[in-house]
């Protein structure tokens, strides 16, 4: 891993997830780019054609988001953990979920590291967080941190144990060395329509052996699963973990909206941070 992207709103939910990201920069050596998206460029230009748009208004905006990089910065740079941290900083004018698109693909980013206060009710099926929608368009892995966190000791991978999940399952295992946990694998229902407990056995052997993926517990629910989302979270919970890992379609347009995305859902809905991982 070389570079990792942090978008910021300067918030305590981008803090926790800077936080989380300098741990990981830490033990990888890569580089962080900590990046706000300056949205109030791309609604002050349109109107300055139609009404007196004063300039300098613009100027004191933006010198009080590069003072802010500066004292968060400062801030990480104090603590003796953070000090051998690489950290580059940019503020780029447009909407978040665009902006953080082409930087992922214009610098190669390996990872998002991103804050999330999530989204639910009226604003979740009209808005939807800014979160989900980086998971539906980045083609890296991207870390949704809805709260402070100090390890990743324990980690639940819900899946179907379908062929189409092995991408996950290789990247899971290239990122073990970052996480370092004990993975609990959850398999829900019968989506893949195993005959038995055996051949779903068999089948989590397979994509853990093909994967290089280690220190892995397969739990097989015994009961049909309605709300698979409430599943996930409940056995999260109650088994006190720390990282929910998830695959993603990245499904967009009718698709998206015809079936949605579980893994949209969780991490709207969940306190716990979520790991997206697209398969698409």
């Amino acid at each position: 891993m070389k570079k990792i992207l942090v978008p910021t709103d300067f918030s305590k939910y981008a803090q926790y997830a800077l936080e989380v990201a300098a741990d990981i920069a830490l033990k990888t050596n890569a580089e962080i780019m900590l990046l706000h998206a300056n949205e109030k460029m791309v609604t002050a230009t349109p109107l300055a054609e139609y009404y007196l748009y004063d300039k300098a208004i613009e100027d004191e905006y933006l010198d009080m988001v590069t003072e802010s990089l500066k004292k968060t910065l400062s801030e990480i740079a104090d603590n003796g953990k953070f000090a051998r941290v690489r950290i580059q900083t940019a503020v780029i004018g447009g909407p978040m979920a665009s902006v953080i698109e082409e930087v992922v693909k214009d610098h190669a980013i390996d990872l998002v590291v991103m804050g999330t206060r999530g989204a639910s009710g009226l604003e979740e099926f009209l808005v939807g967080s800014n979160t989900e929608k980086i998971i539906r368009r980045a083609k890296c892995p991207v870390l949704a941190v809805p709260i402070a966190v100090k390890s990743f000791s324990k980690i639940v991978f819900p899946t179907t144990l379908k062929d189409d999940q092995l991408k996950a399952f290789y990247t899971l295992a290239s990122l073990q060395g970052i996480f370092n946990g004990d993975i609990s694998l959850l398999y829900l229902n019968n989506p893949a329509h195993f005959e038995n407990d055996e051949a779903i056995e068999a089948q989590k052997n397979q994509l853990v052996a093909m994967s290089g993926l280690k220190n892995a517990t397969l739990y097989v629910s015994k009961q049909n699963v309605f709300n698979e989302e409430d599943a996930i979270l409940n056995f999260a919970h109650e088994q006190n973990i720390d990282l929910i890992v998830m695959a993603t379609h990245q499904r967009r347009g009718l698709s998206h909206l015809l079936v949605g995305s579980m893994t949209e859902d969780t991490v709207n809905h969940s306190d716990i941070p979520v790991l997206s991982i697209s398969i698409k």
